[in-house]
């Protein structure tokens, strides 16, 4: 399985270039749709573009699954943008597109996850809560994430406006396997290996 995980993609984006350029991408922003501040979406369109990518928009709260589907089989990258972790997961649960997702990953396909999109690859969301507002409409029994790593990304480490609940949760939640990362570092996993790369 290949993943890219990181809490700002247009700040370290451009370490996986070789990744993106000329490749189609699935641009995913359906978690950043009821944010109040979401220029990160807009910085990580400009980046790929910058990048060489070709880009198709598709937001998986309002289209039709075989719409998902024939875009994800198409692309060779799948990119997740920040926002709520508890939205855009309940969307990926409601949508059966965390199935299609898991198949693609099968198949090689790189995903990239920025905040929200690293946070949803955990076994559960449920340490985000203090960082992300669950939406009162969330439909899900559990807070079961997408399970495709053994470790809970904690994205904006130490970075404002997030300093203090960052702190908070890797206090509270200190018998998790957390992985902390700031604005300048992503996360490179490719099949059993994992690493962080970082951002002059």
């Amino acid at each position: 399985m290949k993943l890219f995980l990181c809490s700002h993609f247009s700040s370290v984006g451009s370490l996986i270039k070789e990744e993106i350029d000329n490749k189609k991408v699935a641009f995913i922003p359906t978690a950043s749709l009821r944010e109040g501040y979401t220029g990160y979406v807009g910085s990580a369109r400009k980046l790929f573009n910058k990048l060489g990518a070709a880009v198709t928009e598709i937001d998986i709260s309002t289209e039709a699954y075989l719409t998902i589907q024939s875009v994800f089989e198409d692309v060779d990258v799948i990119y997740f943008t920040g926002g709520n972790s508890f939205f855009l997961m309940d969307q990926l649960r409601k949508t059966g597109t965390d199935e299609l997702l898991k198949k693609e990953l099968e198949k090689g396909k790189l995903m990239i996850g920025e905040s929200a999109g690293a946070i949803i690859c955990a076994p559960t969301i449920q340490y985000i809560e203090q960082m992300d507002e669950k939406p009162e409409d969330y439909s899900q029994e559990d807070d079961a994430g997408l399970d495709l790593i053994d470790f809970y990304v904690l994205p904006h480490y130490l970075t404002a406006p997030f300093k203090k609940v960052t702190e908070k949760i890797m206090t509270d939640f200190s018998d998790l396997n957390l992985c902390p990362i700031n604005n300048r570092q992503g996360i490179v996993i490719d099949g059993e290996d994992s690493k962080v790369i970082c951002k002059d």
